[in-house]
């Protein structure tokens, strides 16, 4: 079941999540300033030095994913949403497709050894052109494709390690890997449908080896075009379809990092040396959102499009990545596909909202549930 909500009652909650954040002005279009080293909480002397999500915020869904004996959801590891459907990735073993009112129309569950089979799924993604879903079997390094109603296709493996990927309309893959790993591709390169080699439309320079922690990398801007974050010490945003590569956004920091550690030479753990990072990346139409932490704080950064302006939320402590308490963890989205963004609140999280909160979000969530998705639809200006 689906419930449509208007965002006014949210916005309070994610009010609070910002309200000590500090506003800063970009000099130029394409240029995103972060004061990371004195962007600490201050007083907010008006309305404009707050960043409300009301004022992108058309629409929230909430949908209550069907849960029976055939679909049962201990943890959402992926999800996306293409042409009105939900397609739900569970305890990286599945994949659920869902109509927008969370009734079950189809999954792909084909773990094993087998012909058509999957060791390990660790990512997927979904052809919006066709429906049809491509898994990732991360201990084959093999590309799995399937029909939406959940037959097998056809199957590639190629020998170079990624660290996500996409499905491009026309078919084409494109991989992505951001840290160094001797003779293997770093950067973004583009495929066939065959797995066949195309292009490399981003290159990254450098062996600094890192940590990665990152679900997902790769965001779906539009059906032509993708966006992607890069990794530590290459601070910006790029845009990539099938034909073309650009920076689309550079993002301006006051902190530094050592060309010895760019350049992975240096001895122990990375997090011993003085170091940043960029995550959490989503995109829409008019909103940009990342991450800054150097692991003793971290700062949410949104990027307004239009008016250039940089909204920070600083947080102190043990790598806290989100402001606030779970209701408001909840409520940031956590990736955007095509403009709309998505995230989760499980069962158990629901059951300790208050009541009435509670009964706007799912009022026939119990704590066997399967997870709600909450959909953002973002207005356009």
């Amino acid at each position: 079941m689906r419930r449509i909500v208007c965002f006014s009652f949210l916005s309070v909650l994610l009010f609070l999540s910002v309200s000590c954040s500090n506003k800063q002005s970009t000099k130029d279009s394409n240029e995103i300033y972060v004061d990371f080293e004195n962007g600490s909480p201050i007083e907010v002397n008006s309305e404009d030095d707050l960043f409300n999500y009301s004022n992108y915020l058309d629409t929230v869904i909430y949908v209550q994913l069907e849960t029976s004996d055939d679909c049962l959801i201990g943890n959402i590891s992926d999800f996306h949403i293409v042409n009105d459907r939900l397609f739900v990735s569970a305890d990286y073993k599945s994949v659920f497709v869902f109509d927008l009112n969370g009734n079950l129309i189809s999954k792909v569950s084909k773990k094993g050894r087998g012909h058509g089979e999957y060791g390990k799924l660790a990512w997927f993604d979904v052809n919006p052109s066709n429906n049809e879903i491509s898994i990732y079997d991360v201990t084959s390094n093999r590309i799995l494709v399937y029909s939406v109603e959940g037959d097998f296709l056809r199957q590639f493996t190629f020998e170079h390690i990624t660290r996500d990927f996409c499905v491009l309309p026309n078919g084409n893959y494109l991989f992505y890997t951001p840290d160094y790993i001797e003779n293997h591709f770093r950067g973004v390169w583009q495929t066939d449908p065959e797995g066949n080699y195309i292009n490399q439309p981003l290159v990254l320079l450098g062996s600094a080896r890192q940590d990665v922690g990152e679900n997902h990398y790769l965001m779906h801007i539009n059906k032509n075009v993708v966006g992607v974050m890069g990794p530590m010490g290459f601070d910006s945003i790029y845009h990539i379809s099938a034909d073309t590569s650009e920076v689309a956004y550079q993002i301006k920091i006051n902190l530094s990092i050592a060309r010895n550690v760019l350049e992975g030479e240096f001895e122990g753990s990375i997090f011993d040396q003085q170091i940043y990072n960029l995550l959490g990346y989503t995109e829409t139409e008019e909103l940009v959102s990342f991450m800054l932490t150097d692991m003793k704080k971290s700062m949410l950064v949104k990027y307004d499009k239009s008016t250039g302006k940089v909204y920070t939320s600083v947080n102190k402590g043990d790598y806290p990545f989100l402001p606030g308490d779970k209701v408001q963890l909840s409520l940031e989205p956590r990736r955007t596909d095509y403009g709309v963004g998505l995230g989760f609140i499980s069962a158990d999280i629901i059951m300790n909202f208050p009541e009435d909160l509670r009964n706007k979000i799912s009022p026939e969530c119990t704590i066997d549930s399967n997870p709600v998705v909450a959909l953002y639809y973002f207005k356009h200006k």
